[in-house]
Formats: C-alpha cells, structure tokens, sequence
C-alpha cells in the first residue's frame, strides 16, 4: 500500500499516509493532523453503546493539539465518560516549529487535568515501563468510565518526511540528537535484556530475523503490479 501497489490493503487506493486493516481493528491512519481523534472517539461512542468492553485508541503528534478537534474530542469524550485512550507523542516539534512558538500554556496534561480525563505520563523510553503505563491507563478507563490520556515524550531522528537529516535547517542542533541518541529505546531494551540473562546472540538473530522479513517486504512490494487505472474508482462513489 505504501508503494500504490494492486496487493496492498486497499489496493493501492490509499497510497502512504491513508492505511486501514479492519481485520486488525485498525480503523486508520491520516494525513491530515487530528483527523483521526474525533473518529476514535466515534468509535468509542459505538463501543460504550454496544458494551463490549473495547477501548478505542488513537495516537497523534503534539502538533494536533493546535487543532480544535481535539478539544472538541477532548469534551465530548470527558462529557460521556467514552472508554477512549489519548496517546500524545511530544517531541517538540510541529514539522519545524517548536512547541514555544505555538502553544499558550506549558504544560499540556496541566490543561487536560482540568477535563473529567485521567493523566498518565512518565519520562521515559523504556518501552517495559511505557507498556506497563499503557496497562495502568486501560485498567483506569475500565474501572472508573473515564478517558485516559497518556502523555510521552520523543524525538524525531531525521527530518518532517523523508530519510535524511536536517540539522543543517537551523532549528534544532545535532548535538541536541546526541542527548536523545543516548535514551535509544531498542538500544536500552537490548541491554536490558542482555542484563536479564538474554545472550547477545539471540538478540541479534532475532534483529536479523526482522531485518530479513523488512527486506522480503520491500522486494515484495517493489515486484508486485501498480493499481489499474479502472480500479483507482473504486470506493469513490456509492456501488449498488
């Protein structure tokens, strides 16, 4: 889907930045900032009306909260005690402009504080301790009918979209990087779990498992055919 191609989820239809795999739950990704909120809190409302106990789950930059869905969703969602997890990745930055540039407040969970809306956050990226925060914020939404928003803070390696750097812009300073480079994730997990008694080898081989399969999905991609013209008009329009 990623290269427009006929074997991808939709096609080829929705190219990178439009993704869905209802089989998966997953109800999708978009390109335009915030859109995604309001339907995760849609989807929360039919899960609350149904009752089957499932907690809807949307993830978004800090840059989607300059858009006022997500304080309309934000309300909605704290109003109806909807069963919806808010996950907010901060990492300062809307494409090239910092948070200070944009933002009237400080703190941005001060603010959600004062909504019907459970805060949980920590800083760190230790993905254990993010995966058992995670936990913490679904049990909260199970047990008391409320919202959780669950706040972490990150980095962006290389530049808005694209593969390459781009400290050369001027807006951030390599050295800054440096400083991030060291809180790694996968490099803290892997010592972590050499620590814990995995020899180094496994892990390695595991890494290279998953390189493999990243290849063989590439090649995959590269030799399947593009969409035809005729089907790229499917979805547009109502079909009886």
């Amino acid at each position: 889907e990623l290269c427009g191609k006929n074997t991808g989820p939709v096609q080829g239809n929705a190219g990178s930045m439009h993704l869905v795999a209802l089989d998966k739950r997953y109800m999708l990704s978009s390109a335009i900032v915030a859109s995604a909120i309001p339907v995760a809190v849609g989807a929360a409302f039919a899960n609350k009306q149904q009752q089957n106990d499932f907690i809807a789950c949307v993830f978004f930059g800090e840059g989607a909260l300059n858009e006022g869905v997500f304080w309309e969703s934000l309300n909605v969602a704290s109003l109806m005690k909807l069963p919806v997890l808010f996950v907010c990745e901060d990492n300062g930055l809307a494409v090239h402009t910092p948070t200070t540039m944009r933002q009237g407040y400080k703190v941005i969970t001060d603010v959600v504080r004062n909504f019907e809306c459970d805060i949980f956050q920590k800083d760190t990226t230790n993905v254990e301790t993010i995966y058992q925060l995670t936990l913490d914020a679904t049990k909260s939404i199970s047990a008391t009918d409320r919202p959780a928003f669950l706040y972490l803070k990150c980095y962006r390696y290389l530049e808005h979209v694209g593969i390459h750097e781009d400290f050369d812009a001027g807006y951030r300073s390599r050295s800054e990087f440096e400083e991030w480079r060291k809180r790694d994730p996968v490099m803290l997990q892997r010592k972590r779990l050499i620590e814990v008694g995995y020899a180094e080898t496994d892990i390695l081989d595991a890494e290279k498992l998953i390189d493999e399969r990243i290849r063989n999905s590439i090649k995959l991609a590269k030799e399947a055919p593009f969409a035809k013209v005729e089907d790229l008009y499917r979805g547009v329009f109502y079909e009886a």
